[in-house]
């Protein structure tokens, strides 16, 4: 009779454990969709939003950040839940080329000019991650003391608490 008890104990310990690592699974695979997700609960509509630009790979503020270059928040356009951010950066005559990461391809952003100012359009499917972009600039030899070329690869994140 005892190992009756005990062959129905472990079967039913067993279920128990196999129930709920079976809902851990399902939650664990739906996650990911409603973060990817999680700008379409935003209306249509334009939006101030923070960010910070960092150093390739890293966790550090890139110098892409500092106030030199960026001009901060950016915009945030939702249309029919797509979302498209406006980045604005300065010396509208050192940045040659703004692209980011779309499926794993460099695409070059919507440009347009105002003053000293460059204004950067792109598409951003989730907000919550960070976002590839290479970005180069070119300073003349008589401001930066030699000429200078150089194409940056940085990471944008923007704050979705920010909107």
């Amino acid at each position: 009779m005892n190992m009756m008890i005990n062959t129905v104990e472990k079967f039913s310990f067993k279920k128990v454990v196999m129930m709920l690592m079976m809902a851990a699974l399902v939650f664990a695979g739906l996650s990911p969709f409603s973060a990817k997700s999680a700008h379409a609960a935003i209306p249509n509509g334009t939006y101030s939003i923070d960010y910070v630009v960092y150093a390739d790979g890293t966790t550090n503020a890139s110098y892409m950040d500092s106030s030199e270059y960026s001009v901060k928040p950016a915009t945030l356009v939702v249309t029919n839940g797509v979302a498209k951010v406006k980045v604005t950066l300065k010396h509208k005559d050192w940045i040659k080329s703004f692209k980011t990461q779309q499926n794993g391809t460099y695409v070059e952003a919507t440009t347009t000019t105002s003053g000293d100012t460059k204004t950067f359009e792109f598409p951003v499917s989730n907000l919550s991650a960070k976002v590839n972009a290479q970005i180069h600039v070119v300073v003349p030899a008589e401001i930066a003391g030699v000429p200078y070329d150089h194409t940056y690869t940085v990471q944008y994140l923007f704050d979705e608490d920010s909107i």
